[in-house]
């Protein structure tokens, strides 16, 4: 364990006995609390300039200040010192704030930085100094308590003025996101429907894709077999818009088909993942049913992944844990959420999952001795709808985004940091463990094997993979 990461967790060791001094309320106990409190901020002060000079960051450094200021709060709101509407409004600040974030998250826009939290915590850390102060030295009690009422209003003013600017940059976002492509008129649409997606046993699914055939004023072809796409070019002819109606699996088939790849390929959700139907409609519900709205086409980068094995178009994929749980799913054809879940659970309770990487991004190079995932990718979603790449993604600008889940403690944390790390991406933070790239060719290496996956389907174990962007694939999306 580096220095950066002992600061860390010396920094929340030390918190229960501050709680117990704090809660003692004895002069002497009350010193060894601001002491103790002071120790802590100057941990945490090293701890920062130890990471501005690269070394690894902690995950308990995100959210660790927060909790000890929250927490001694709380202590004093029992204590009848403070008021408990005021760290309500805290509170539901920070819950407000993490409910827009992941609206924008989900929305693709980025809202930048966090001063306002960075700057409400440092008033809340003042505000504890001073209430800890106010029950020691008293003959000063009516100055620190002017003085802790200026320093809460402060922190109230702050938080209000956070949520409003964070509401008005998300809505700002929504009205001014540019418009992708150029709208596609009505011209002839063939949907190509896999009746081996899972969703395809769903017979009201098969009735909503009825609705939008009929609405689109398209053809529907049924394919079976392992090779779905055998002799497509028969059932297509020169239309230009193919509709891939299926799960990732299914349109990632058609990325790698070669007529297909001519095509300007649409997406129709009728599988159980549906990635891409996050992508190609933002996730809003039976979006696709409505006649009134057009498609717009563009162009989108697709990666190419080359491994010990072979070579694969895809839009994302992952090495490490997420590829253990796409091994893991027992029923390979036609999984539901459930098989997913079952494997995620089979997974976390099974061996520990760490892998040593080392990773170079256009030519800068990155080891991590304890990574647990790395997503890239074009598409910023992976799986049910859940964001796993954050940072602006240009569609066709030659490069790719990656996501790295790196733990600088124990790999007992592992399995939890990998949910965690879920939950960061929820919120649009990429804090640690999460490292957030960007470049136009990665390559990956690992003296043991890692599991890679691509578009929900597990590839296999390699000791290496590159990926970079191939070529351009015409799509159709709202």
């Amino acid at each position: 364990m580096n220095i950066a990461n002992l600061l860390s967790v010396l920094h929340l060791v030390l918190l229960p006995f501050l709680l117990y001094f704090v809660w003692i309320r004895e002069p002497l106990f009350t010193l060894l609390a601001i002491a103790i409190l002071l120790l802590s901020v100057l941990m945490d002060m090293a701890g920062k300039l130890m990471r501005r000079k690269k070394m690894s960051a902690s995950f308990l450094h995100p959210f660790s200040d927060k909790i000890v200021v929250l927490a001694l709060l709380f202590v004093f709101v029992l204590q009848g010192i403070f008021s408990g509407v005021i760290l309500g409004i805290f509170l539901l600040r920070d819950i407000i704030i993490s409910m827009i974030r992941m609206n924008a998250s989900r929305d693709d826009v980025v809202i930048p930085g966090e001063w306002y939290g960075k700057m409400i915590t440092v008033l809340q850390f003042i505000l504890v100094f001073m209430i800890l102060a106010k029950t020691v030295f008293l003959p000063l009690q009516g100055a620190l308590a002017f003085v802790i009422s200026i320093f809460t209003a402060a922190a109230l003013v702050l938080g209000v003025v956070s949520v409003a600017h964070y509401g008005y940059v998300y809505v700002k976002g929504l009205r001014t996101r540019k418009q992708l492509g150029t709208i596609v008129e009505k011209e002839p649409m063939i949907i190509l429907a896999n009746k081996r997606s899972g969703g395809y046993r769903d017979k009201y699914r098969r009735h909503l894709l009825k609705i939008f055939a009929t609405r689109r004023n398209a053809s529907i072809h049924y394919l079976s077999g392992k090779n779905i796409f055998h002799r497509i070019e028969k059932k297509i002819g020169k239309t230009k818009h193919v509709i891939i109606a299926g799960g990732d699996g299914s349109f990632e088939a058609a990325l790698n088909n070669r007529v297909l790849q001519e095509r300007s390929l649409g997406f129709f959700p009728l599988g159980t993942g549906n990635a891409f139907y996050s992508y190609f409609y933002k996730g809003k519900r039976f979006e696709y049913l409505r006649s009134r709205f057009k498609f717009r086409e563009t162009l989108l980068d697709v990666v190419e992944v080359e491994w010990e094995k072979g070579k694969r178009n895809t839009l994302f994929l992952s090495a490490g844990v997420d590829g253990e749980v796409v091994h893991a799913i027992t029923r390979k054809e036609r999984h539901s959420f459930p098989d997913y879940f079952s494997a995620a659970a089979k997974v976390a309770f099974g061996k520990n999952m760490q892998y040593d990487l080392t990773c170079t991004v256009d030519g800068h190079k990155y080891h991590w001795e304890n990574a647990i995932n790395l997503i890239l990718g074009k598409v910023s979603y992976i799986g049910f709808g859940m964001r796993s790449l954050l940072g602006e993604i240009k569609e066709d600008d030659d490069t790719i985004l990656g996501m790295a889940c790196v733990n600088t403690h124990a790999p007992f944390f592992n399995k939890a940091l990998r949910v965690w790390a879920i939950f960061l991406t929820q919120l649009g933070l990429a804090k640690a463990p999460l490292i957030s790239l960007r470049g136009k060719e990665f390559m990956v290496e690992s003296k043991k094997p890692f599991p890679i996956q691509a578009g929900g389907e597990f590839l296999g174990y390699s000791k290496w993979m590159r990926v970079k962007v191939k070529r351009k694939q015409k799509v159709l999306l709202i």
